[in-house]
């Protein structure tokens, strides 16, 4: 009974970053009115700081635009909302108990632990170190509840 609450909680901690990740999937999915809202920002900028004239100015804009209207936001969108069914799938699994879904969060967490590490190691932060520690020790408790419930289960056959 012990582990079942924390596999819960567990569980109620993946449900929620998927809800985390819909919002960010969604709200960079509707960026396609981003055309109205630069030109909101330019004509703010025309009128606040009145420099639509210097060269830095443009440079500017052109680098926001760039990454407005690029790929990259959308693809980044798509993935978010991808991972965040993943998340779902993980958490509701585990939250009704099911042995296939503690195991999918295993092998699902265990698997972005290198990729969290490779960040780390380029552009170290406290929240990229308490992101692996938490993944990390999701995937110890995880993996030690699962070879316990097998060795008490061989030992009931």
């Amino acid at each position: 009974m012990h582990s079942n609450k924390y596999l819960r909680t567990i569980a109620l901690y993946k449900i929620a970053k998927g809800f985390a990740l819909v919002f960010i999937g969604v709200t960079l999915l509707s960026l396609d009115a981003r055309d109205a809202w630069y030109q909101t920002v330019i004509e703010w900028l025309d009128e606040e700081l009145m420099l639509p004239h210097g060269k830095v100015f443009h440079w500017l804009l052109a680098k926001i635009e760039l990454f407005l209207l690029g790929d990259a936001v959308r693809s980044t969108g798509l993935l978010a909302l991808i991972y965040a069914v993943v998340l779902w799938i993980e958490g509701v699994g585990v939250y009704l108990g099911k042995r296939w879904a503690e195991w999918f969060m295993v092998i699902a967490t265990a698997s972005l632990i290198p990729m969290e590490i490779y960040h780390f190691l380029h552009k170290p932060t406290i929240i990229k170190s308490l992101v692996i520690a938490a993944n990390s020790a999701i995937v110890w408790y995880l993996w030690r509840t699962l070879h316990q419930k097998e060795q008490s289960e061989a030992k009931e056959r």
